[in-house]
């Protein structure tokens, strides 16, 4: 069943010029913007139901990875959108192996954006402490050469020499399948105001709530980064209802 959102806000952005010049000199802010707009988009109008019966039948498999397939669900949505297509290409992990540099969940691109790729990290959610602490950074309980334990999470990676190590922004998206939205980004703010292991690298240096478009499932998070700030553009996407 396909139905619209209405209490989503989703302004359109500028209009993309058609001159490629004037292509070239349009800054990050006006880039983001548009790729906002889509990803809103796909979660104004997508299809319960259809998502609904693709995480019921990863659930039912032996070693599921629910939050892989949703991602590849959004991705299809937005490759299927001729308007998104005309300016915008959008592509995924093309590897199994989690632990692999770069292995972004979804990246989207175009030609004449100076920084040219928008990364973000996927991640699940469900109310529980322990996919918060996926989300943000959470103890693996393996061990490096030193005998050190080792630290993963999706905002982590952004702060550990993983992710995005270019820009001075990246992208998280929380899949929220069971639980309170409320409640869980409370708990997430909490999660992304301890510190890192990489601190002062991630070190949350201020939160900028309801950030894209005054939408309350989303907000920016900044962070130390090599001397720098660097910004997480957190959108929270409720596949609960």
């Amino acid at each position: 069943m396909r139905m619209k959102r209405d209490y989503i806000r989703n302004k359109k952005p500028t209009t993309l010029p058609f001159d490629t010049r004037q292509l070239k000199t349009l800054d990050d802010e006006f880039w983001k913007k548009w790729a906002f707009y889509y990803l809103l988009d796909f979660y104004k109008n997508y299809d319960r139901n259809e998502l609904k019966s693709i995480i019921e039948e990863e659930t039912k498999k032996q070693y599921p990875r629910t939050e892989r397939e949703i991602a590849k669900f959004l991705r299809l949505k937005l490759k299927a959108n001729r308007q998104f297509g005309l300016n915008f290409s959008v592509k995924g992990e093309e590897t199994n192996d989690e632990d692999v540099e770069g292995n972004y969940d979804i990246t989207i691109h175009n030609t004449y954006w100076k920084s040219q790729d928008f990364y973000f990290e996927c991640k699940n959610l469900d109310g529980s402490q322990d996919l918060i602490n996926k989300y943000v950074c959470y103890n693996t309980y393996k061990k490096n050469k030193k005998n050190e334990n080792i630290f993963d999470g999706g905002v982590l990676r952004y702060f550990n020499g993983k992710y995005a190590q270019n820009l001075v922004f990246g992208g998280m998206i929380g899949f929220l399948i069971l639980g309170d939205k409320a409640e869980i980004k409370l708990n997430l703010l909490a999660k992304l105001n301890e510190k890192l292991t990489t601190s002062p690298d991630g070190d949350l240096i201020k939160i900028n709530d309801n950030s894209i478009d005054g939408n309350s499932f989303t907000f920016d998070s900044v962070h130390r980064r090599l001397n720098d700030e660097f910004t997480l553009h957190h959108l929270l996407f409720d596949f609960s209802v």
